[in-house]
């Protein structure tokens, strides 16, 4: 299949104007000018005319579970009021009820251009009850023993049975101990070492508001007291960061996914920045919040990995990483191809996918997404990466591993 379009956008390369991308399968095999990758005889051969062509985007960070939590809990009150608002929600949800929330995110996250997405499954029981996933997703099962020690053996056989047997979705699968708050620093060595002995990766959240990092830092605050009410033992706090009393612990590897890091120490940076693991921002989510501005300057000054996500619609009003790419350039002046490569590129190391993802290369899987163009391609004020990140439009094309996804 030979696939043509005004731009072709590869991502790891320039952009192409009038190119082409010959796909085998679930593979990318070429791409190039259009005038010299023409077809092969009998080879089908598509036409998207005006359009730009460029890797699906990725969604590091999402909870499909709370699609339908769109505009219940108003925006900026405490975290611990929210993380309140979130569970009485939660309780009121029936299994069939989350199953459509996540049936609707998928299909907010094709409109969007999304091909992949790293899934946050609270509810992992959920998991045989879904129909084939439609785009390549990472599912990360939640872990919290905050009220109930889990039992981690059961945990493991029921997480690692389910995934033997469903090895035909594309992604991957994973562990995700919720927060330091929320989990325990077993919980955490039990995702670091499913991570080494499967390959696997892990998700957490770490840093998230400033009542977490009054609990870890100064022993105090409205997050401490309601979680010492449940009955945590707050014997770890006021002994530093909640990302120190991690790694000190040695339970974060380069293998883990950290959502959020808005507040942090000094001594931080250097920690997270030698534990090699990647960190995703989540715009707008940051902004749903009034959180402080996100250190992004001085985590990429230690060369951390920083990827963007949407968390959830609990927090965000929309699952369109355009939507994260724009507001990430309001607060912090990056450019067009800064924030595309953020996505794309930065997305695909997160999820171990580099030069797989991300990209239009040979060899690369083939994720691709059509944004059809409101003015002509080679009009000379025209930035193939500006048009992506500001075009609004549904995709005229989706491709997951070389097979069309179809919008419902």
């Amino acid at each position: 299949m030979l696939y043509l379009a005004d731009v072709v956008l590869p991502v790891s390369s320039p952009p192409l104007l009038r190119g082409a991308v010959r796909v085998e399968g679930p593979e990318i095999i070429a791409v190039g000018p259009a005038s010299k990758l023409t077809a092969q005889p009998g080879e089908t051969v598509t036409d998207l005319g005006a359009c730009t062509l460029l890797p699906g985007l990725i969604n590091a960070h999402c909870h499909l579970d709370y699609t339908r939590f769109k505009g219940t809990i108003a925006p900026k009150q405490s975290f611990t009021e929210w993380i309140k608002n979130i569970n009485a929600l939660r309780r009121s949800f029936t299994t069939e009820d989350y199953i459509d929330s996540i049936a609707e995110g998928f299909e907010l996250l094709k409109q969007s251009g999304a091909t992949t997405v790293a899934n946050i499954e609270a509810f992992p029981e959920l998991l045989p009850h879904l129909p084939v996933p439609p785009l390549r997703t990472w599912w990360f099962l939640e872990l919290i023993d905050v009220r109930v020690r889990q039992d981690q053996e059961e945990t493991l056989h029921g997480a690692m049975s389910f995934f033997e047997h469903h090895k035909d979705w594309l992604g991957g699968f994973g562990l995700s101990p919720h927060a330091p708050y929320t989990a325990s620093v077993d919980l955490y060595r039990l995702a670091r070492t499913c991570s080494e002995k499967y390959g696997m990766l892990s998700t957490t959240h770490i840093a998230e508001s400033v009542e977490e990092h009054e609990m870890f830092s100064h022993a105090r605050g409205a997050l401490h007291d309601f979680l010492g009410g449940l009955g945590r033992d707050n014997s770890d706090c006021g002994q530093g960061s909640s990302l120190s009393h991690l790694v000190e612990h040695g339970v974060i590897a380069e293998t883990c996914i950290i959502a959020h890091l808005n507040y942090l120490q000094d001594y931080d940076y250097e920690l997270v920045a030698r534990t090699g693991a990647s960190v995703v921002h989540c715009p707008k989510c940051h902004t749903y919040f009034g959180h402080a501005p996100f250190p992004l300057k001085a985590l990429r000054e230690h060369g951390v990995n920083i990827c963007l996500g949407t968390d959830s619609l609990a927090s965000n009003n929309s699952l369109d990483m355009r939507s994260e790419m724009r507001e990430v350039q309001e607060f912090h002046g990056l450019s067009d191809r800064e924030v595309l490569e953020m996505c794309l590129l930065n997305g695909a190391r997160a999820l171990g996918q580099a030069g797989k993802l991300g990209q239009i290369s040979p060899g690369a899987s083939a994720d691709l997404v059509a944004f059809a163009h409101e003015a002509k391609p080679d009009a000379p004020d025209v930035d193939p990466y500006h048009r992506v990140v500001h075009s609004r439009k549904e995709p005229t094309l989706l491709l997951v591993n070389g097979r069309k996804v179809e919008q419902s």
